[in-house]
């Protein structure tokens, strides 16, 4: 779907009220669906709330047009040995994938990371999501570190 008028702002509160929500609940649904052992079942009203908290605890920044979220992204800045932009979410709505989105809520990303003087730009994918893991591999990411788990 080809979108124009594309506009990047800080949530708000207000945009619970929108089809942010929506693409939330389907963002970690795909999540718990395809691992219900690590996510855990939670209800649209969890889930509701747990949005809530990330707009006033977090940086989530939004990608619409025309009024309509056509998805988000949550950050944060973070300390260790350097300074980096670790990027905690990245969810298109599912009507809106494969047509530049996430490439362009990750500009912004690389851009406030120049900004706020950071070294890189660092981020997780479970490695179920091969759709985000070619949309990173397209943009410029290459693999840091592999994590590997087994189960007890």
């Amino acid at each position: 779907m080809k979108v124009e008028n594309i506009n990047i702002r800080k949530a708000n509160l207000e945009d619970v009220k929108s089809n942010l929500l929506d693409i939330y609940i389907d963002g970690y649904k795909y999540h718990y669906e395809s691992r219900p052992d690590i996510f855990s079942n939670k209800n649209e009203e969890d889930l509701k709330n747990d949005l809530i908290d990330t707009i006033k605890k977090s940086n989530l920044l939004i990608l619409e047009s025309s009024n309509e979220i056509l998805g988000y992204v949550v950050y944060q800045i973070k300390e260790k040995h350097n300074k980096i932009m670790w990027v905690d979410q990245l969810v298109i709505d599912k009507n809106n994938r494969h047509s530049g989105n996430g490439k362009k809520l990750m500009n912004k990303i690389k851009e406030i990371a120049k900004e706020e003087s950071c070294q890189r730009v660092e981020l997780s994918c479970w490695s179920f999501n091969k759709n985000a893991l070619d949309m990173y591999n397209h943009i410029g990411f290459k693999n840091q570190r592999i994590i590997l788990e087994n189960d007890i």
